[in-house]
Formats: C-alpha cells, structure tokens, sequence
C-alpha cells in the first residue's frame, strides 16, 4: 500500500472514532449509541439465546454429529428429540417436523449460527479426523479466525476462536471494504 494511502486509512479511521464520541456523530451506516439501547426505563425484553432447534433427517446420525465430532453433551433423549449442550447454550434436535415449521429446502439458509472455539487447530483436527469438510477453511479476519462447515442435514455452522493478531479494529476496515 502506497504511504499516502497508508495515512488516509489511519486518519479516516482516527476521524471516525473521534466522531463516534461526539454528541450527535456516528459513524457512517451506525446507529447511535441511543438507538442501539432500549429506553433505561424499561428492562430489556432478550437477555440471550438459549437454544437452536433443528428438523434432521436422521437423529442417530445427527447426534453423532454434534457429539462425536463437536463435543456437546446429551442432556436429554426420547424417540424423537434430543437435547445436546455446548456450555449453556444448547442444540435441540428433533426427527419429526413440528405442526408451525416452514416447509421446503433448502434448510437454514439466511442464518449461519456461529460457535466460540478456543483452538481452531484442534476444531480442524477433529473434523478432518471425522472426514467433515470445510465450506471455507479457517481464515484470521483480524477481530478472530472464522471457519465453515455443515451438518449431515446441511445447515452451515460458523466456528469463531482468537486471532493471532488480536488486532479487534481490524474487523470494521475489512468490512467496509466488502460492501
């Protein structure tokens, strides 16, 4: 990069933060800090996720899934459903569609739930290990390396972990540029 360009990068970036502590200044395609929070008055309704639900094709083979290859914990079997937990977050897996789900494939498009990992290496040693392969290999962003994969059923999962730079300003450079 030509150090013209260098130094127009770092002073739009010093811009934008000076602005964003401005009263009244955000940065461009930001809410403000007083759109993004309800009214203090009032609780916030959401204090988190707690579960995804899943319609599989096959429990057994899902199970193995998100047990054998991830490493969650079964809290819960029946027939028909089972309930697998990645610390307080859980999976819900069910072979028989619910009355009020959509139909039709393809399954989860629009939504890509991701995972916090501590190591990718270890995540990619697992998968390869159960011949599961990426949708896109790890890649550090900057902010955090972030990899891709589906399920037996093909719904995408995306597994975050720490980048080697920890340079967390990195992330809104590389997206403004992709959009």
């Amino acid at each position: 990069m030509h150090p013209d360009a260098r130094l127009a990068v770092r002073l739009a970036f010093l811009v934008a933060c000076v602005a964003s502590t401005l009263p009244g200044c955000s940065f461009p395609c930001q809410s403000s800090a007083t759109d993004a929070q309800p009214p203090a008055a009032t609780a916030p309704l959401i204090k988190g996720v707690d579960h995804i639900l899943f319609t599989v094709s096959d429990l057994d083979r899902s199970v193995k899934f998100y047990r054998d290859v991830l490493g969650l914990t079964v809290a819960h079997k029946s027939r028909h459903f089972v309930w697998l937990k990645a610390g307080e977050f859980g999976i819900a897996l069910s072979d028989k569609p619910w009355r009020f789900e959509k139909k039709g494939e393809p399954k989860g498009v629009g939504m890509i739930p991701h995972f916090a990992v501590r190591e990718m290496d270890a995540l990619a040693a697992r998968l390869k290990e159960h011949h599961i392969p990426w949708l896109r290999e790890p890649k550090d962003e900057g902010w955090g390396i972030e990899a891709f994969v589906t399920d037996p059923d093909g719904y995408q999962w995306a597994f975050v972990a720490p980048s080697h730079h920890g340079r967390w300003w990195v992330w809104p450079l590389n997206r403004l540029a992709a959009f």
